[in-house]
């Protein structure tokens, strides 16, 4: 009965993490699942992915209520530091590789454990199946065989992540299509037939991407519109420095399976590596696209808050006191942890914001960024000339020198001459020489973001709605010279709300008569779900611009949306919308692949 009642409860908290559409929520039903159809004490066998897929969402001690008293990675078993656990059964969470099939087999031909309960996080070919009953055959451990598609890592409700190594995906994505494993390349969720829209610079190399797209939102639901997406259409948003708290934590101290190192001196060793999670940390959940000033703000009150608290600890005078200390302790010192991260993560960012003079290379940045900046061409030249001309004190560094000049190139592509003067210049710096990565990413950069290599309209030159908006927002100023620059996803979401996104730049998948009919159905219904893909890797402010987005829609109608009236001049019909990426990108790791892309024989289109 009770264990009925266990089932109920996790399938309506699936059901209702499907229909909010929250990714957290959706994977850690799936995982919690896997362990509780598994009776008595047991082990979790991960691969590399799934463990940083299981680890962004269970800690051991939440595992531990599940009766999953051990946890270890499979390659890490297979070497001669696995251990027999006869006492407990395995339940194997991995993808179908055929890597992780051949540890499999081994596995169950010397098994360490009870018994054997495989979860594959999508398709298993069938031949790996027949592979794992021969080498089963003899002791038959396997007790049950079943395919979880959770082969991506969910980094928000709304923004997941199908980790791919290298920068093949963002440089050559055709390589990885054709020698990759399907796992490494899903993109998009199998909804029942899901409509697809996609940029056609692509079409090929989609068209295989969609055939392993396996991601299970639940069968039940209307399909939405996927839309997938070229991270050349929109170069500059991964360059820039980020002001926002997330986001800027990731541009300047990198945050990895949710975490983060701080290799600042003044950072004790026992703080260097700090959590971020939303569900566990409050203020990080609150202020995490907050801008810098008012995270400076919020830190000093938590701060003052957590000092009168302290203060009111110290008074421990009598039995009540003593009493209430007891009790308020466990929150009094969770209170200090988060306090001491937030304020040593402020620390680390100061430094870095005052060694690279970022204030002032982030308001060029902002400037080259925006199109309602009204820039000259020559006059940007000579500021940006004169910085790369500078040494010692004050100089830039070597990457904010690049970023700048790469935006230049972007924004200023009809002034070819003035484009290689600031590249030579960063020549005669002996750049190539100190880090010829960085150089090969700034000469290759027009090659591989163009106006002849992006689809969508990311200066806003060809669109009069788009010109007049930007006019307007240049006309009205910005509430910060640092976060002028919107990545241009906010206003692809919009048209694809209204109905008005170009379906010559981004046309529907499959037959012609496919094509017309999907067609014909989003001009009469636009879609209310929009799953967006951005392959080449998104950004943590465009994560953002998303949760902003669901905000809105979530709130009464479309109040504060931006875009034109649906149609027949009604308002449009709300539409979430989720963001998946080949990674999430800053700007050291997207000058890497391009670096690495450039500096090799592989084409930039």
């Amino acid at each position: 009965m009770a264990s009925s009642q266990a089932r109920n409860a996790l399938e309506k908290e699936r059901s209702a993490a499907l229909a909010q559409m929250d990714l957290v929520r959706i994977l850690r039903a799936y995982v919690q699942q896997m362990v509780d159809e598994v009776q008595g004490y047991k082990a979790l066998l991960l691969d590399k992915e799934s463990m940083r897929v299981v680890s962004t969402l269970y800690g051991r001690a939440e595992l531990a209520d599940h009766s999953v008293v051990h946890v270890e990675r499979l390659d890490a078993a297979a070497g001669s530091e696995g251990k027999e656990h006869m006492e407990l059964k395995a339940v194997v969470f991995v993808r179908p590789t055929r890597e992780n099939i051949t540890m499999l087999k081994r596995e169950l031909r010397q098994p360490r454990f009870q018994s054997y309960h495989l979860f594959f996080s999508h398709l298993v070919p069938q031949m790996y199946l027949q592979d794992l009953a021969e080498a089963d055959a003899s002791k038959e451990l396997i007790q049950s065989v079943q395919e979880f598609y959770g082969d991506f890592m969910a980094l928000d409700k709304h923004h997941f992540v199908v980790p791919v190594s290298g920068a093949d995906l963002l440089i050559n994505p055709r390589a990885i299509v054709q020698s990759g494993t399907p796992s490494e390349y899903e993109v998009v969720d199998r909804l029942v037939q899901a409509a697809c829209i996609h940029n056609w610079k692509w079409s090929d190399v989609i068209a295989l991407l969609l055939q392993v797209a396996v991601f299970d939102f639940g069968s039940h639901r209307a399909s939405p519109i996927v839309l997938l997406v070229d991270r050349r259409d929109d170069p500059v948003t991964p360059l820039l420095t980020q002001w926002t708290y997330q986001a800027m934590i990731h541009e300047l101290l990198g945050i990895k399976d949710g975490t983060v190192v701080l290799d600042s001196p003044k950072v004790p060793d026992q703080y260097r590596e700090v959590v971020l999670d939303a569900a566990s940390d409050d203020f990080y959940s609150r202020h995490r696209y907050s801008n810098y000033g008012e995270v400076g703000l919020a830190v000093k009150e938590a701060v003052e808050k957590f000092s009168d608290t302290s203060a009111q600890h110290r008074q421990v005078n009598s039995l009540e006191d003593m009493r209430r200390f007891v009790m308020e302790h466990s929150d009094f010192s969770r209170a200090q942890g988060v306090v001491g991260k937030h304020v040593n993560i402020m620390s680390a960012l100061s430094e870095q914001i005052g060694a690279r003079h970022l204030m002032d290379v982030s308001t060029i940045e902002q400037e080259l960024a925006n199109p309602a900046a009204s820039l000259s061409a020559s006059a940007t030249y000579d500021t940006l000339a004169d910085l790369l001309r500078k040494q010692g004190p004050g100089a830039l560094a070597d990457k904010d020198a690049v970023r700048l000049v790469m935006l230049y190139t972007l924004r200023f592509e009809s002034e070819g001459g003035r484009a290689r003067g600031l590249l030579d210049l960063l020549e005669a710096s002996r750049l190539r020489d100190r880090n010829p990565g960085l150089a090969a990413a700034a000469e290759g950069f027009v090659k591989f973001g163009g106006i002849d290599r992006r689809a969508g309209d990311l200066y806003g030159g060809g669109n009069i709605l788009l010109k007049a908006r930007n006019l307007v927002k240049g006309l009205q100023g910005v509430d910060n010279v640092y976060t002028q620059h919107s990545p241009l996803l906010g206003s692809t979401l919009a048209a694809l709300r209204d109905g008005s996104l170009n379906t010559q730049l981004y046309p529907f998948m499959g037959s012609t008569d496919e094509q017309m009919a999907w067609a014909a159905a989003y001009k009469t219904r636009p879609p209310s779900e929009a799953i967006v893909f951005v392959v080449g890797g998104s950004t943590y402010e465009e994560a953002k611009v998303v949760a902003e987005w669901n905000a809105k829609q979530s709130g009464s109608g479309i109040s504060g949306a931006q875009g034109p009236a649906g149609l027949g001049g009604t308002p449009p019909a709300p539409m979430r919308a989720l963001l998946g990426g080949s990674s999430v990108l800053n700007s050291d790791t997207f000058l890497a692949a391009l670096g690495a892309g450039g500096g090799s024989s592989t084409d930039l289109r």
